[in-house]
């Protein structure tokens, strides 16, 4: 409506006349339509009373006689009506004898239950048809019609129609009041133009011409009237204009410099009052004029307190107001300013210590008219650089802690793996002394001794006494194997006693300093590391696969290196713990993929790695095995690191084993063997 209101006139008037003639043709059509919707309706049920009537009467035989084939054959002609969507016929007992139409048509019939006549609901009607034979009600015939598809046809038929009358009409209102409006429209837009030349070029002298006798034209009449008194006034008021013109001038320009200052000095006291820092003022003798929001707060002075009674040199402390006069003040006289740090009183008598800036204004002969002071509160700073200063100290205390933390569970974990190897090869030992058969040499002893006196006669005729030589000699060959067996472990629990003290050894070197490095052969160290966990391999059936290729030496730290190995190997041992096989197999390669360094690969076809643990499995801490502690594998990629190497893992997934590729650098002046 407001962009109607802005319109010219004559679209004005045409667009009420258009939508004036649009308006009555849609109400005339809406009610055409309506009554002929209506006719329809009534039409169409008293059509469906004839057709359930003669349906009915068709249908009192085959319900008689409850001739469900014929009935449903009577009701399938009524399908030739497109407004029936639905019958069904029931005998008096409401048992359906014949139906067709959708689920929603038999759920409508059964809840309406009507027993004659009509239910009109919208678009639907529903007749209920009693069948009659002699005189007596033998069924109900029941039938849905639904006109929505009539009434649609309809409504288009209407819309087609309306469109055309309404374009028809419009055009026609258009064609008619563009010819006619002219005469309405005309003098109105004489007078409007003359108004828009006055009101651009400020000549009053200017008249509307009157153009009609009616209202327009007794409009005219008092515009010209008034555009006369209008000059006259105007000649009155431009005389004037020029008298207050040079005055208004002056005033605005004086207003805009006021403005202009205090602005600037509202600006400068809404900063003063908001910083959070003690903004003062002071004469030359101490005595305050002003102090913002922060001083006051701080120094315990009420707002509406009159700080003219204060001595700016008072808010000190004594031992700091000597400095503040001796240092400060003087400074700021000869220079302009000062800038230090002081202590000043809060109101609860606490030492508050600050910045401050003192600055002295002077005037142009270079005499001191008052001074300014910034103090910004340090304390929170204070405090900050203490607890930097302590959390700095925590810091390295925490971190000399880690380091030794570190050390001693990386001792602790790789003498326990040395320590399994030494319990179980002192557990066979003592295995096998229990088994030992020297009780049955004791024995055998015994019974020589026992025939001291016949001893040739007992070897040559006693039956117990011939066997005893062929004993003897059994026994003597089952004493050197188990000797040699026992030798085998006691060599073994030396040579792990032995690792015990070079781990320890290696592990101190490592938390103070480098170990010594040595031109080594590599398969000579897996050895040894496959000879440490060789009782367990044997317990659990684990097979062990060398795939050694000939490759130079590598310049490491052995200790270090067997370390790593034992860790790699022991870990392959319990990933084929964690899987129900028999084929349990750990492969160890040795190969040089280049001429700078050497691979050493320890795969098994155990539990696997699950690929979200592939990037975690060297966190220090980290592990996936019951009872495990996680620093194996961090100190072992530590070691390599520090040998110049590298351990890194791949694994297929849960249930497809992994490997540890273990890379070293190859000594500079090796030999392949």
């Amino acid at each position: 409506m407001r962009n109607l209101r802005d319109r010219p006139v004559g679209q004005k008037i045409t667009f009420v006349i258009m939508l004036i003639s649009g308006v009555v043709l849609l109400l005339a059509f809406a009610a055409l339509f309506c009554f002929q919707a209506y006719t329809l309706r009534q039409h169409s049920a008293h059509e469906l009373a004839v057709v359930g009537e003669i349906t009915a009467h068709n249908c009192a035989a085959a319900v008689m006689f409850r001739d469900e084939g014929a009935a449903a054959q009577i009701l399938t002609g009524l399908k030739t009506m497109p407004q029936i969507v639905g019958a069904r016929l029931e005998g008096a007992d409401q048992q359906r004898l014949a139906y067709f139409g959708g689920l929603r048509d038999e759920l409508e019939i059964k809840a309406a239950r009507l027993k004659s006549g009509f239910r009109i609901d919208g678009n639907r009607i529903l007749l209920a048809q009693p069948v009659m034979l002699d005189g007596k009600r033998e069924g109900t015939l029941y039938l849905i019609a639904d006109l929505r598809a009539m009434t649609s046809q309809l409504l288009k038929l209407y819309g087609g129609i309306f469109a055309l009358v309404l374009a028809a009409s419009l055009l026609l209102a258009f064609l008619l009041s563009s010819q006619f409006l002219r005469f309405v429209t005309n003098p109105i837009l004489s007078l409007a133009g003359t108004a828009r030349t006055i009101a651009h070029d400020r000549d009053y002298s200017v008249r509307a011409t009157k153009v009609c006798g009616d209202e327009v034209g007794g409009l005219t009449d008092a515009f010209n009237q008034m555009l006369t008194q209008i000059q006259s006034q105007d000649s009155a008021l431009q005389t004037a204009r020029h008298e207050l013109q040079e005055q208004v001038i002056a005033l605005q320009r004086e207003i805009g410099e006021r403005k202009r200052a205090e602005a600037a000095q509202a600006r400068l006291t809404a900063i003063l009052e908001a910083t959070p820092d003690i903004v003062m003022s002071a004469n030359p003798g101490g005595i305050p004029f002003y102090l913002n929001r922060a001083g006051h707060e701080i120094l315990g002075v009420a707002q509406d307190r009159d700080i003219s009674g204060m001595k700016t040199l008072y808010l000190h402390p004594e031992w700091a107001r000597e400095i503040f006069v001796k240092d400060g003040l003087q400074a700021a006289i000869r220079h302009g300013s000062w800038a230090g740090e002081t202590t000043i009183l809060a109101r609860n008598g606490k030492e508050i210590p600050v910045s401050q800036v003192l600055i002295a204004h002077k005037s142009s002969e270079g005499q001191v008219e008052y001074f300014s002071t910034v103090l910004r509160d340090m304390t929170e700073y204070r405090e900050a650089e203490e607890a930097l200063r302590l959390s700095q100290q925590k810091l390295l205390e925490t971190s000399r802690l880690a380091g030794m933390a570190e050390v001693a569970t990386g001792v602790l974990h790789n003498v326990g793996n040395v320590l399994n190897s030494v319990n179980v090869s002192a557990g066979l030992v003592v295995e096998r002394l229990r088994r030992s058969k020297a009780p049955k040499l004791a024995k055998a002893a015994a019974l020589l001794t026992a025939h001291n006196g016949d001893l040739g006669e007992y070897l040559t005729n006693d039956v117990n006494g011939q066997k005893l030589p062929g004993y003897l000699a059994n026994l003597g060959e089952f004493f050197i194997l188990e000797n040699a067996e026992l030798l085998n472990e006691v060599d073994q629990l030396s040579r792990n006693i032995e690792h015990i003290k070079e781990v320890v050894a290696m592990q101190q070197s490592y938390a103070k300093v480098s170990g010594v490095f040595e031109n080594l052969q590599a398969h000579r160290l897996v050895e040894d590391a496959i000879a440490m966990n060789i009782g367990a391999f044997e317990r659990h059936g684990v097979e062990v696969e060398r795939r050694f290729s000939a490759v130079p030496a590598i310049r490491v730290d052995r200790h270090k290196l067997l370390q790593i190995l034992i860790n790699l190997i022991r870990n392959a041992k319990y990933a084929l713990d964690e899987v129900e096989r028999i084929d349990k197999k750990i492969v160890i390669s040795i190969s040089a993929p280049n001429e700078h360094c050497i691979q050493i690969v320890v795969s098994d076809n155990g539990i696997g790695i699950s690929p979200e643990n592939l990037t975690r499995i060297f966190a220090h801490g980290f592990t996936t095995r019951e009872g495990g502690h996680g620093f194996g594998l961090h100190s072992g990629a530590i070691a390599a690191r520090s040998m110049g190497g590298s351990i890194t893992v791949a694994s297929p997934g849960i249930g497809q084993g992994a490997s540890f590729t273990l890379e070293l650098p190859i000594a500079s002046t090796a030999s392949v063997t």
